[in-house]
């Protein structure tokens, strides 16, 4: 998941494998139909996920702790990981500079802090979701002023 961190993030489902294998292609180079509606109910499954754990337990903060130690992990080792991080996204993506917005990318991670951002290959509609989300952001910016 990339985008800003709520309901205009977005999955993606083209940079997804099992095995090294990208899993939309595999379904269709097998021949097996998907629905893109399905695609959205689980994304939107997962942005709605915090929600219904909030609503359960009232906190979040096992999923946030086990996210700073891994964070924290790839930075002390060096180990040079991937992760989704907040990052200044004016330039990626098609995103323009006039936009100073801080959305979550794909970046390499080390001891230097962020190494940069990773060239994953976004379709276009990924590419135009992301560029949307990074367009919520700055209309909210422009409104409260920031």
């Amino acid at each position: 998941m990339v985008g800003e961190h709520g309901d205009s993030s977005v999955a993606l489902w083209s940079s997804i494998s099992v095995g090294g294998v990208p899993i939309l292609s595999f379904l269709e180079k097998q021949e097996i139909t998907y629905e893109k509606e399905l695609l959205e109910k689980i994304r939107k499954a997962v942005v709605e996920s915090a929600y219904e754990v909030i609503r359960l337990k009232g906190y979040t903060s096992w999923a946030i702790g086990y996210s700073v130690a891994s964070l924290a992990r790839s930075i002390l080792r060096d180990q040079h990981r991937i992760h989704p991080v907040s990052l200044l996204a004016k330039g990626f993506y098609g995103i323009g500079d006039e936009k100073e917005v801080f959305l979550s990318l794909p970046a390499q991670l080390g001891r230097s802090g962020v190494l940069g951002v990773t060239n994953v290959h976004l379709t276009e509609e990924e590419a135009g979701k992301l560029r949307h989300s990074a367009e919520t952001l700055w209309e909210i910016q422009k409104q409260l002023g920031i």
